[in-house]
């Protein structure tokens, strides 16, 4: 069995060995044969980290790179938003009438790389970020009876304005304060602060109401009571952009309704004169009409 199989190597070495040149008819077999690729990649690409921040008002890329050697003219890529049970198809390009087709929420917002095709580029510009387009996307290239898919996470953020300190009343003795801001997306994070930059520890209330845009109006308010550090600072933290807005006010003694000690003590000595006067004054009234009923009984008599 091993001398047969052997006999069989040497004649095929033989035969090749002795096999006549080839010229000009095999350069044009060759050239019918499809070529062969080898992918040293994934067929699609996608950023080490699948979830993008796209700023509201702005635009952004929605990455996706087909690794080939290759790209035929013949191909169709589309972008599928999903929305909780339903997929949108948010854009899609047909290589064959090289025509682009766009839903109607992202009519006129979104704009492929088309110059970019051949080298692999199927990346989606989405134009004027809402909040609303927050959400996953997945990346459909075609061709060649074959298609692949990667997955995008995008998230949505807006950093609003700088926040208002206001005074708002009077209270126990002490003064409320409120802060007001808006414009931001998703819900911000609210901090209270003294002059050493450490979080306070009066309590405080905070309301988030979202506004037609899709953005985040916040209220917060604080009671400052006397005595306690008069330097106030009111920062809003947005922590997917990582990034941060403050006020700072110095509130003045004299926005408290405070009292002075000796005044206190002057008041509680006034209110005793005025008891003991009275009571003197009672006394001796009393005293009075029982001596006018003496006189005039020895009168009668």
């Amino acid at each position: 069995m091993a001398t047969n199989l052997l006999n069989l190597v040497f004649k095929m070495l033989k035969d090749k060995l002795h096999e006549p040149p080839c010229h000009k008819k095999c350069d044009m077999d060759k050239q019918k044969q499809p070529p062969f690729y080898v992918y040293t990649g994934p067929f699609i690409s996608s950023p080490p980290n699948s979830s993008i921040i796209g700023v509201i008002g702005e635009g952004i890329i929605l990455p996706c790179h087909v690794v080939a050697h290759n790209i035929p003219e013949v191909f169709s890529v589309q972008w599928i938003f999903h929305e909780q049970s339903q997929k949108i198809t948010v854009s899609r390009y047909d290589g064959k009438n090289k025509k682009e087709k766009q839903d109607e929420r992202y009519q006129g917002r979104t704009e492929f790389f088309r110059s970019e095709f051949r080298a692999g580029n199927m990346s989606l510009h989405l134009k004027k970020v809402r909040s609303s387009d927050e959400g996953s996307y997945t990346c459909v290239v075609s061709f060649n009876d074959t298609y692949h898919d990667v997955l995008i996470e995008l998230q949505v953020a807006a950093e609003g304005g700088v926040p208002s300190i206001f005074l708002r009343s009077h209270a126990k003795q002490g003064i409320g304060l409120t802060c007001h801001t808006a414009g931001w997306f998703p819900k911000p994070e609210v901090i209270w602060l003294d002059g050493h930059g450490q979080v306070r520890k009066e309590l405080s209330t905070t309301k988030m109401t979202m506004m037609p845009a899709g953005l985040y109006s916040v209220i917060t308010s604080m009671n400052l009571k006397p005595g306690s550090d008069m330097e106030v600072s009111c920062r809003i933290v947005h922590n997917l952009l990582n990034t941060t807005s403050e006020s700072r006010v110095l509130i003045a003694d004299i926005f408290f309704p405070s009292i002075s000690k000796w005044l206190i003590i002057f008041l509680v000595i006034l209110c005793l004169s005025m008891v003991l006067i009275s009571t003197v004054l009672s006394k001796l009234r009393r005293n009075g009409t029982k001596r006018g009923g003496k006189v005039h009984g020895l009168n009668k008599e």
